[in-house]
């Protein structure tokens, strides 16, 4: 009997150490992720729910003995209170709390500790009549004022910290708003300086710069707008009117606004194109973005450096493009955006690398039905359910504390400080790529530049390896400086012999021959990149070239081409894995079959003298200074930088363009055209090629189409028998 209890009591010590070790993430009603190299990667919990700030809750705390110096008690409000509709939240530099409730007509103000001290609703104006909000939405608080988006009243109205009326900003000048728009603040910013930022509602020209006497200054950072297509024809028909009435009910207002100690605005916009907008998460355009950090002057400089645009979710198949309505600042750089379609959080860092993204659609504590605004508080983070009208508070986990320890580290250029946190963080999240690039940041400023291209190289950083690489170069030049010259030297000379060695052959070649050697009918492309004229002259008519020269050439053009997708330096994509050898071979072969049918095909209609054979001939020995140039080209992408690569990138545009021009004048001297004749034959023929690559592609699809009927019948007789 002991020894059952024994083993009862082991076996219970051992559940609860079991049900101890697990992570208090694994009870948060949603997975918090962030956005790599490869897509999204799980990580540990930045925040968590730490509580439900409800209209019940702000009752409670009236009840609070530490709330003595509140304005109200619990019998100076309704039984009834309760929040109607939230709208914004914003926290002061003491933390406390400022809410709207647009259908309630009031803000409401609470301490750091969440205790209602005031309610600011109705006011005497400065004109000595009873005044009150109406729908009041976009918050805006000062050290000594409080700014109120009031709607429905098209003005912003300012109180002192303790909710009494100051002054009105009231409505610009009718005449500097566009014709047809109806001024209705939805949020307002304040700078320093004392210019007030407003965002209006269906006002798509940009952030309304006012004084405070309500002068208009202009409008900042208007919203880039995307006509598709058939708007572009259907302009063609409409009148100047219905063209600028158009224009004018294109939706792409901004709905949010924050601003920085610097005086940067941040602006958030939801009514994009969303094509456009899924477009820049790849390529990071910021015109498209809906999220934009506008300068004083209305200029975004909002950095976008991550491996995604900061514009909130990128895997859109499902729910489409993420609806921004809202942008919070956080601490050392942080701030974040949320997601009205998927009630999600998006946070970044100064330079727009993701950082971290919570949050779900629920009923669950820390879910939310639907997101309205977001605030820091501090180290919380504080977002608004509008179903709910309620607001979440998520608290900081030892994870997102070291996160921001790291960039606080790394704002104040304090790397080896910031390594500390950045290994703790990678202890707890290898996949945080940012971590590798803190790192080696660390080891760049210390001088271990070797090191650093490490780390560079593990975060996917290739801006930050390039510059590691040239000083690491560099010290390799200084310790070995006499080897450049030999090199150049060495390399000089090989070069020179080799063509020293193909002129003689093709020397040699000029008497005539009934059969010439593989290694002749190659060399003589040298002779013929140089005097493209003769050369292909005596291509056709002297039998200096054969169809297996050029065969020989096209060979080692793919192999250039193969060359180069394997064999550059780590800055310029290279990889020999899961590299698609069939691909590379048509990216070559298919060009010069397609061209050489058209233009075969055409010439004969337009008394062209050069067989296919010719053609084809031709169009290969052409192809001569592609990997002529391509081939050191991507030798010399191993040892130069990415500031670098432009001279190399001039040299393949030079390859390109030689090679055009010798596949223009080979075409004409094979053909004997006049320059008129072959111009207008070439533009013949690359509409050819246009229409037998239709031609084919609609075949594909007829096929396809085909198989997929057969396939069906045979199925549906399956069934049936």
């Amino acid at each position: 009997m002991k020894k059952k209890l024994s083993s009862i009591l082991l076996l219970s010590l051992c559940l609860i150490f079991i049900l101890s070790a697990i992570p208090v993430s694994a009870k948060v009603p949603y997975q918090t992720y962030s956005y790599e190299q490869m897509g999204p990667v799980e990580s540990p919990d930045a925040y968590v729910p730490e509580r439900v700030l409800s209209a019940k809750s702000l009752m409670d705390s009236l009840e609070n003995p530490g709330n003595e110096d509140s304005l109200y008690r619990y019998g100076d409000l309704k039984e009834t209170f309760a929040f109607s509709q939230l709208a914004d939240v914003f926290v002061d530099a003491q933390q406390w709390l400022y809410i709207s409730d647009k259908v309630a007509n009031r803000v409401m103000i609470c301490d750091e500790n969440y205790n209602l001290k005031y309610i600011v609703s109705t006011f005497i104006n400065d004109q000595g009549i009873a005044d009150s909000l109406e729908a009041p939405e976009g918050l805006f608080v000062t050290d000594t004022e409080i700014f109120v988006a009031d709607s429905a009243n098209s003005r912003i109205v300012i109180f002192d910290k303790v909710g009494n009326f100051k002054e009105i900003v009231p409505e610009p000048a009718s005449e500097v708003m566009p014709e047809g728009n109806i001024y209705t603040p939805i949020a307002v910013a304040a700078d320093k300086a004392g210019r007030i930022y407003v965002v209006s509602r269906t006002t798509n020209y940009g952030v309304i710069s006012l004084n405070r006497d309500g002068s208009f200054n202009g409008f900042l950072g208007a919203q880039k707008t995307t006509p598709n297509l058939w708007q572009y024809f259907w302009r063609i028909f409409q009148t100047p009117e219905q063209i600028a009435a158009t224009i004018k009910n294109v939706p792409t207002e901004y709905n949010n606004i924050a601003i920085d100690d610097g005086g940067f605005i941040y602006v958030t916009s939801s009514s994009i194109d969303p094509g456009s907008q899924a477009a820049a998460n790849f390529s990071k355009d910021g015109r498209y973005s809906p999220v934009k950090k506008l300068n004083p002057n209305g200029t975004d400089v909002m950095r976008r450096t991550g491996f995604y645009g900061p514009s909130g979710e990128i895997r859109t198949m499902d729910l489409g493009v993420s609806k921004i309505k809202d942008v919070a600042l956080g601490p050392n750089g942080m701030w974040s955006i949320i997601d009205d379609v998927r009630s999600r959080i998006y946070t970044y860092d100064q330079d727009g690398n993701n950082l971290f993204n919570f949050g779900d659609i629920g009923k669950l504590v820390g879910n939310i039905q639907k997101i309205a605004a977001v605030e820091y508080q501090g180290t919380n983070i504080l977002a608004v359910d509008a179903t709910e009208n309620s607001i979440v508070i998520y608290k900081r986990t030892n994870y997102g504390a070291l996160l921001d320890e790291a960039l606080r580290n790394t704002l104040e250029n304090k790397y080896q400080n910031a390594v500390n946190y950045f290994i703790n963080i990678l202890q707890m999240n290898n996949n945080y790529t940012q971590a590798y690039v803190g790192i080696g940041k660390s080891k760049m400023m210390s001088g271990e530049y070797t090191q650093a291209m490490s780390y560079f190289k593990y975060g996917y950083d290739r801006a930050s390896y390039s510059e590691a690489y040239g000083e690491a170069r560099k010290e390799w030049i200084e310790k070995y400086v006499y080897v450049i010259p030999v090199i150049l030297i060495v390399v000089l000379f090989l070069i020179s012999r080799f063509f020293k060695f193909a002129n003689k052959v093709n020397k040699k070649g000029q008497v005539m021959k009934e059969k010439r050697t593989l290694l002749e009918e190659f060399l003589y492309a040298f002779h013929v990149i140089f005097h493209p004229f003769d050369g292909f002259w005596d291509l056709k008519h002297e039998k200096r070239g054969s169809f297996k020269g050029a065969i020989l050439i096209l060979g080692i053009t793919i192999l250039a081409f193969i060359y180069n997708t394997i064999g550059t330096g780590y800055l310029f994509g290279a990889h020999t894995a899961n590299i698609n050898y069939f691909m590379q071979i048509n990216f070559v072969l298919m060009p010069v079959l397609l061209w050489t049918s058209a233009n075969w095909g055409l010439t004969t209609l337009f008394d062209g003298e050069g067989s296919y054979k010719d053609v084809f001939v031709t169009t290969c020995y052409s192809l001569t200074p592609l990997p002529m140039l391509m081939i050191p080209s991507a030798m010399l992408k191993n040892v130069v930088t990415i500031e670098e690569a432009g001279l190399l990138d001039m040299v393949m545009t030079i390859a390109i363009v030689w090679m055009v021009m010798l596949l223009f004048f080979g075409t004409m001297v094979i053909h004997d055209y006049s320059l008129f004749k072959n111009m207008v034959t070439w533009a013949v023929t690359i509409l050819g090629v246009a229409f037998i690559v239709f031609v084919v592609a609609l075949f594909g699809l007829l096929v396809t189409q085909i198989v997929k009927l057969f396939v069906g019948i045979y199925v549906e007789l399956s069934l049936r028998v």
